[in-house]
């Protein structure tokens, strides 16, 4: 073999050399490259897969409050307004404004129905624009008898013993307000500014034909993605007694304060609701000088405004007891000192000891009979509506909805 060859077979054999150098750690490269290809296509098939349902509990979320915020304005309103337990008219505009009562009922209102159905009106509860999941404004239904112009419905009181009329199909009956959301659009709505008052196009699987007939669906065999929150006696009234229990407290205390006595109470059979002068136990007298004008008592009436004028027109005093210390309903020296000392009604586990108490009770219970024809007809509690002077805390629970508040407790 020449020289020459020789160098050239050195060379392909350097050539060979450098070649498998090089290919090893580019076939290294390449399995690298293509498991992370792998992986990333793997991550992106996993994200694909799990962002739908991510995706929908977070909507759910989101609609669950929305509902939650809008079922706890609406129970804020009935307690705040100026006749406890009214709710606003649905808004039908979608411009979150409850609308007005023309002249009784709410505008929309279907003749015949017992319900209002419209948006929720947002802006009258004070709430942010809310919106479900899927980006839509709430709906609302709500009892007429919670939403009527009572200013122009004279026969229309409103108290704690005022049934709902809504149902939702195989839950519940007697509801009085429904919160709703609508979901995105399912069979064949149509939404959008010509028809976003139109429920047909937002609510379905019997919902939409609520407005006509009192009755709504938690769930339907039909394709339905609606969800409600309902608003129960119990919810609204757990809150509006008390509201109510401070204001009697408040003019109780007033009426107190200018004459130096609490007025005697009303009883049950009694429907003139006068003061009778030795009944300490039974209903708010609403005419105190009809019946108490003698001596040695000599009680005053009410002073204007002492009794919020909502109490007297809504029939409160037929489901609020009172009791009352006979010391602190006398004008006898004597008992003025040991009801300004003593007070005279004990609550168990409560310290102090009222000079009197008043009692807000809920919607009726069991074989309960309204309006009440007696105390125990009125109240739970056997220790409550047995005539003495020892009370219990009410303790709330699906047999007990009363609320106790002591009036002027004693030092």
């Amino acid at each position: 073999m020449t020289r020459t060859a020789a160098r050239r077979l050195s060379g392909d054999r350097d050539a060979v050399v450098h070649k498998a150098a090089f290919s090893a750690p580019q076939r290294g490269q390449a399995l690298i490259i293509v498991l992370v290809l792998l992986a990333v296509g793997a991550t992106a098939l996993i994200f694909t897969l799990a962002t739908p349902a991510t995706t929908t509990i977070e909507n759910d979320k989101k609609t669950a409050a929305a509902l939650a915020q809008g079922r706890d304005a609406l129970i804020g309103y009935a307690a705040a307004d100026n006749r406890p337990g009214s709710l606003p008219c649905p808004d039908i505009n979608n411009n979150g404004s409850a609308e007005s009562p023309i002249p009784t009922d709410c505008p929309g209102y279907v003749a015949g129905s017992s319900v209002y159905v419209g948006r929720l009106p947002w802006r009258t509860l004070r709430l942010p624009d809310l919106r479900d999941g899927s980006g839509e404004r709430l709906w609302y239904a709500v009892s007429r008898e919670f939403a009527r112009n009572s200013s122009s419905c004279g026969s229309c009181p409103l108290n704690s013993d005022t049934s709902g009329l809504l149902t939702v199909s195989g839950s519940a009956s007697g509801i009085i307000a429904i919160v709703f959301s609508a979901g995105a659009v399912v069979n064949a709505q149509v939404r959008g500014t010509v028809n976003e008052n139109t429920a047909a196009n937002y609510l379905e699987g019997g919902n939409e034909n609520g407005a006509t007939t009192s009755i709504f669906f938690a769930s339907s065999t039909s394709s339905f993605n609606d969800k409600l929150l309902t608003i129960t006696s119990d919810d609204l009234f757990s809150v509006v007694t008390m509201r109510v229990a401070r204001e009697v407290r408040a003019a109780l205390n007033q009426y107190y304060a200018r004459t130096g006595v609490f007025p005697s109470a009303n009883q049950y059979s009694d429907n003139t609701y006068k003061c009778h002068p030795t009944t300490y136990d039974g209903r708010i007298p609403l005419n105190i000088t009809v019946g108490c004008a003698v001596p040695p008592a000599n009680f005053a009436d009410w002073a204007l405004g002492e009794l919020p004028p909502w109490f007297v027109s809504n029939n409160w005093n037929l489901v609020v007891h009172y009791a009352v210390s006979s010391w602190c309903a006398s004008t006898n020296a004597s008992d003025i000192s040991q009801c300004s000392s003593a007070g005279g009604l004990t609550v168990t586990g409560v310290t102090t000891k009222g000079r009197a108490l008043i009692i807000a009770t809920g919607r009726r219970l069991g074989a309960q009979v309204r309006p009440c024809s007696s105390a125990s007809n009125c109240l739970e509690d056997v220790e409550n509506a047995n005539g003495d002077t020892l009370f219990v805390p009410p303790v709330r629970s699906a047999l007990n909805n009363d609320r106790l508040l002591l009036v002027a407790e004693a030092p």
